[in-house]
């Protein structure tokens, strides 16, 4: 019981709802300035940035982000920023960009159905929506792991090789996850860049 409630409190992250997603277009401090203050409880350390403008620009620059509308972020902007937020802690900038190209290319295209803010919707609810198995993921691999070393006497030193056994069977599962994403990346998106290059050299020849 007492890690569940651990459990329960290290899961109580913050989260930028889709109702409060602004819908207007902002500059660049009143985006930095937002998303710090929706954010600011996903950041390990208090010191740390969620978002400075260096980082915006270089998102730019690497065409993970469109440019701005006469130094103005819209809606649209947000929602990427949002993303590139989250994939970053575990993608590269390249596995980024491929898997937020499909989404770029609609970025100005009201017709596109769905939404930018639409896709935002459901994909949040999704998620939300999957907490609870995660939860029960990660107390499986607690209890697995509270059953290892038990044949030391040591209750010290069981403790603490049972909290590294669960971490490191964490750690795995992270992994692994991490190796679907990328070869899902490589199979589904590089294709695409792939055909859009030979594309763009078969029209200068």
């Amino acid at each position: 019981m007492e890690f569940e409630k651990q459990l329960e409190e290290w899961m109580k992250l913050d989260y930028v709802l889709p109702e409060d997603l602004p819908n207007i277009e902002l500059y660049m401090d009143q985006v930095t300035t937002f998303l710090e203050e929706q954010l600011k409880n996903t950041k390990r350390f208090e010191e740390d940035k969620i978002f400075t403008k260096t980082m915006i620009n270089n998102y730019t620059k690497n065409h993970l982000l469109p440019p701005s509308n006469k130094k103005k972020y819209s809606r649209n902007h947000m929602i990427l920023l949002i993303y590139i937020y989250y994939l970053k802690n575990f993608l590269s900038i390249s596995d980024i960009k491929n898997l937020l190209d499909p989404l770029n290319e609609h970025f100005e295209d009201s017709d596109m159905k769905p939404s930018f803010y639409q896709v935002y919707d459901e994909i949040f609810h999704l998620e939300h929506n999957h907490n609870s198995s995660i939860k029960k993921s990660i107390t499986e691999a607690f209890n697995k792991a509270a059953n290892t070393f038990s044949d030391l006497e040591d209750s010290n030193e069981k403790e603490k090789l049972q909290q590294f056994a669960f971490i490191t069977l964490l750690g795995y599962d992270i992994y692994l996850r991490k190796q679907m994403i990328e070869k899902m990346i490589d199979q589904l998106y590089q294709p695409v860049q792939s055909e859009k290059k030979d594309k763009k050299a078969k029209k200068k020849k």
